[in-house]
């Protein structure tokens, strides 16, 4: 059959304009794509070709099958259907584009079965992608969501998708009416009932014939408007916000695989180092400059990010955005085409500040909750960008709040933020109140099963010395073989870190795992889930490998085995505060509800910012150490959530969300309605 895309004699001067078309869009292409490449290039090395099965698997389920789009049901499952639409229409536009060297090719004659089947799920595809599309549209013209940028260019984007489905169609149809009659046209008819419907819908019109002037005007001039709007979409990519069309992929599958809970180490012995973390755009590594083309401007990010819902300067969206904007401004440099050294931009008082365009409030806004990644569909890591950029500010320019170099002189001089006497960190053993309680010493014996870390709040805290005690009650009664280490123990360094601080964390974690391979400690219990991610996550890299453990899952785990059995009733609301440290970051959100709904009389109700999806106290990124003097805090929005579930108790497991709660409940005169408790002790009050 001879295909009526032209008629014959214009085949060589076809075939001429689609080779001159074709090298031009993918040699702009290429070049675009190679200027991108390069300028990812320029950011420091980082190897991302580990687990290369588990790589490949994160691209199947985030990148193709589109998993964290879904937790927003309704754009997530318009997104995907548009993304797994031009996944199937791959095929149909390399098709297309070969037909412009040979109009008599006919594909489903070429292809057989399998191309009856993929015509026909093209049409439907293109079906649903078009009202996906004009949904969407409709969307950002008349009722567009807050955390959307809205751009000419992403209506621009929905235009051109839905361009090429409507050219598709027409394509189809016109050469369908032209030869409705032909044996093969009739099979590829059967194959694409949209097409068919376009070709009945010009034959009502009058349209039918080869030779019907009409009909090979609309089928060339979809063809060709097909291939030019593929073409220049195709150019638009690397040069607009959806570069992620090109980048998402390789974005996952170059993910972070380490656990979310770690951050980057630091090489502070190296001599050649002019400068200490991220004060230059080049001071990223590559896969850092890649999450920067990345970014959808979905706004995700934002949507339960502590800092920008209390009014802080702090927009993961636009941070990333920013140092975007930054990376393009400067790629001749990140390129090599230009050693110009910048000179560091002034403050309107006169004061130096980092070379890279981020205000200091917005970095030091973080409360390192993980929020944002993990709402990220494309899996952009933000925290890690914030923490490098505050390690330039604290350790190549001495810049920090106050409040917070105060807690790095405590840290370094006492061992525990609040510069409190090392000799006092055991004196809770000595309170009347644990008398009656065996708490052995690890150098009194040397082989227990687990060694009960208590941490600085543990130790210093009022409030939270009375969950220390409940724990070593609750592991008494268990019979769980434990010891403490009775003040040889310092901070885990966690406040150190995030902070920016490297250099004093790599002081305290070598030091606590000196202290804890001296002793051959394999496992260890901690109810603060922050010297539970560093322990677990981070004091590897420093030789120490441990089992930790939160106490909540200790306790859920006793509960399961029948060691210990809560009988005391209750008979209040309970809502459940997730740490984020405990949930986000270690995926531990199970235990501390299966032991709440263990203590009898107990009604566990949830927030509706819960689970993975559950706000950070403010707490988070030293931020516990720094004083709230922007916009509203942190902590009174997080009661404000708790309290719309009308509880008794506002449950915990970590000593940090238990003061911050406090602190709001305080705040906002509710102590006679809701008292913040920690799950070790509820369940040591509701045992015998």
């Amino acid at each position: 059959m001879m295909s009526p895309l032209v008629a014959p004699a214009l085949v060589g001067p076809t075939a001429w304009m689609m080779t001159g078309v074709l090298a031009i869009a993918l040699g702009i292409f290429a070049w675009s794509t190679w200027l991108s490449i390069s300028v990812v290039q320029g950011g420091s090395d980082e190897d991302r070709l580990d687990h290369l099965g588990t790589r490949i698997w994160k691209v199947l389920e985030i990148a193709i099958a589109q998993k964290k789009m879904f937790k927003d049901p309704i754009f997530g499952t318009m997104h995907a259907l548009i993304f797994w639409g031009f996944l199937v229409l791959l095929l149909r536009s390399m098709v297309l584009i070969y037909m412009g060297f040979d109009p008599q090719f006919d594909f489903v004659e070429a292809t057989g079965a399998f191309g009856h089947w993929y015509t026909f799920s093209k049409d439907v595809m293109e079906v649903i992608v078009l009202l996906m599309v004009s949904y969407g549209a409709f969307r950002r013209l008349f009722a567009p969501l807050e955390r959307i940028t809205a751009s000419a260019e992403g209506v621009l984007i929905l235009a051109m998708i839905g361009t090429l489905m409507i050219t598709d169609f027409l394509f189809d149809g016109a050469r369908f009416a032209q030869d409705p009659t032909n044996a093969l046209i009739q099979a590829e008819m059967a194959a694409a009932p949209v097409g068919e419907w376009v070709q009945q819908w010009m034959a009502g019109a009058g349209l039918s014939g080869t030779e019907n002037t009409t009909l090979i005007l609309v089928e060339n001039v979809s063809y060709w408007t097909h291939v030019c709007v593929l073409f220049a979409f195709l150019n638009l990519l690397p040069h607009s916000k959806h570069m992620h069309v090109l980048s998402a992929i390789p974005n996952v599958f170059f993910m972070k695989l380490e656990p979310a809970g770690k951050l980057s180490d630091m090489d502070l012995d190296d001599e050649d180092a002019e400068s200490f973390g991220a004060g230059r755009i080049e001071d990223f590594n590559w896969k850092q400059l890649l999450d920067l083309y990345t970014c959808t401007e979905c706004g995700r990010c934002e949507v339960n990010c502590p800092a920008w819902l209390s009014d802080k300067p702090l927009n993961p969206k636009i941070l990333i955005k920013d140092l975007q904007h930054e990376m393009i401004s400067h790629r001749d440099r990140l390129r090599g085409l230009t050693t110009e050294e910048e000179q560091p931009p002034t403050t309107d008082d006169g004061e130096s500040r980092m070379i890279l365009a981020v205000n200091e409030d917005v970095l030091w806004s973080c409360t390192t909750c993980r929020s944002c990644e993990e709402n990220c569909p494309v899996m952009i890591n933000h925290v890690d960008k914030i923490v490098d950029m505050r390690r330039y500010l604290v350790l190549t320019e001495g810049k920090m709040p106050k409040e917070l170099k105060t807690a790095f002189v405590n840290l370094e001089r006492k061992g525990n933020p609040w510069g409190l006497p090392r000799g006092e960190r055991a004196q809770w053993m000595e309170d009347e109140d644990i008398a009656d309680v065996r708490i052995p010493l690890l150098s009194e014996e040397p082989n227990p099963e687990y060694l009960f870390w208590i941490g600085c709040a543990g130790a210093y805290d009022e409030k939270q010395k009375g969950v220390t005690k409940s724990l070593a009650r609750i592991l008494t009664k268990a019979e769980v073989s434990f010891a403490v280490l009775a003040g040889d123990e310092t901070c885990t360094g966690d406040p150190a870190r995030r902070g920016g601080n490297e250099y004093l964390f790599q002081m305290l974690a070598t030091q606590n795992v000196e202290t804890l391979n001296a002793h051959k400690v394999t496992k260890i219990i901690t109810h603060c889930p922050h010297c539970l991610n560093t322990m677990l996550n981070e004091y590897p890299s420093f030789g120490g490998h441990y089992d930790v453990i939160h106490h909540t899952e200790v306790i859920n785990r006793l509960i399961t085995e029948g060691k210990i059995t809560p009988q005391k009733p209750l008979e209040q609301t309970i809502t459940y505060h997730d740490s984020c440290y405990l949930g986000r970051y270690n995926d531990v959100y199970d235990a501390p509800r299966a032991a709440l709904e263990a203590i009898p009389g107990s009604r566990l109700v949830e927030m509706d910012r819960s689970r993975e999806n559950g706000m950070c106290c403010g707490a988070g990124g030293a931020r516990y150490w720094m004083e709230e003097k922007i916009g509203d805090r942190v902590n009174h929005l997080r009661v404000d959530q708790a309290m719309e579930t009308s509880p008794d108790i506002i449950a915990s497991g970590c000593p940090f969300c238990s003061t911050m709660l406090d602190d709001g409940i305080k705040d906002k005169a509710l102590g006679e309605k809701v008292q913040t408790v920690d799950i070790a002790v509820l369940v040591a009050n509701s045992l015998d």
